[in-house]
């Protein structure tokens, strides 16, 4: 099954062994207001990493002509009702949006599955996987498109 990372860290920054050797990177949305690289990390510099992360999502989604989600493995950590979120429940395209923030926030974590298509995995340290035999060349390529995004040819360790 093919397998891919998307993220904001630079493929340059690792070491042979893979591991990220910046030391000075934020990782988390609790991360705002701390300093980085001499400065302080902003609401707004997030968000604008956030929003690549769910444009890849939306991305990969439309390349495969798939419609809704399927959530699993819930973990709910919001007090948030909105999305009225269970284990096995179908997310429409219209709501994906606003799930991947609540994941990508730490509000709650699961597996977003295409049925036959694809998943998408979620990691510390705002690491994102995609997996499945539907990723395309034509998908990866639209994906290396997204300013500041790397998609690798890596393993999701959900599957290990």
């Amino acid at each position: 099954m093919k397998s891919m990372r998307v993220t904001k860290y630079k493929p340059q920054n690792r070491d042979e062994k893979g591991l990220y050797t910046l030391v000075d990177e934020w990782t988390s949305i609790s991360d705002v207001g701390k300093k980085y690289h001499g400065q302080i990390f902003t609401m707004e510099q997030y968000l604008a990493t956030e929003e690549k992360y769910i444009q890849a999502v939306e991305v990969l989604m439309q390349k495969a002509k798939v419609n809704h989600l399927k959530m699993l493995d819930l973990e709910n950590h919001s007090h948030d009702t909105a999305l009225n979120l269970s284990e096995g429940k179908t997310i429409p395209i219209t709501l994906v949006r606003e799930l991947v923030k609540m994941i990508l926030r730490e509000e709650v974590w699961g597996r977003l599955v295409a049925k036959n298509q694809f998943e998408i995995h979620f990691g510390y340290d705002y690491y994102m996987y995609f997996v499945g035999e539907s990723l395309s060349e034509d998908i990866i390529e639209e994906l290396s498109k997204i300013d500041s995004l790397y998609v690798e040819d890596v393993q999701s360790p959900h599957f290990d």
